[in-house]
């Protein structure tokens, strides 16, 4: 009998460490799964962040170039030898980090001495390598 329980006080004290392993094992992939969840998660959300800066960026130089062709209108109704110019826009005017540069190119209509084809370059932000360009072309009639 006193055999017997020797026999199982050995057993016993060697599986709880076994367990114990065990259950660390369990916990260290547990952890690492985890880990690689929240790792995708702020990928996805830093790739959501560019993408809609990138969107912010876009819609911002359509409007500028918008912008450049109704006071290329304007002018051209002012002056009808307008050939063109380079807008810059400071970074107060617009989101206070980022400047911004458009530029208005006028050119006579062949066979239409009273229209002007207008194309405008806009580039935003210009003090970083992420610009976004946005080129019109249309024609005006003076």
């Amino acid at each position: 009998m006193q055999i017997q329980n020797q026999t199982r006080s050995r057993r016993a004290a060697r599986s709880t460490p076994r367990r114990s392993g065990i259950a660390l094992l369990v916990v260290l992939v547990a952890l690492g799964i985890v880990s690689s969840i929240a790792i995708t998660l702020l990928r996805l959300a830093v790739m959501h962040h560019r993408q809609a800066q990138h969107e912010t960026s876009v819609a911002q130089t359509r409007w500028l170039a918008e912008s450049a062709l109704d006071r290329t209108a304007v002018q051209l109704k002012a002056d009808a030898k307008f050939n063109g110019s380079t807008w810059s826009i400071p970074a107060k005017q617009l989101d206070g980090r980022h400047t911004a540069q458009v530029t208005i190119q006028v050119k006579p209509v062949e066979n239409a001495p009273q229209a002007r084809e207008v194309t405008v370059i806009a580039d935003y932000p210009t003090n970083t390598p992420q610009r976004t360009r946005t080129r019109v072309v249309r024609r005006i009639d003076l």
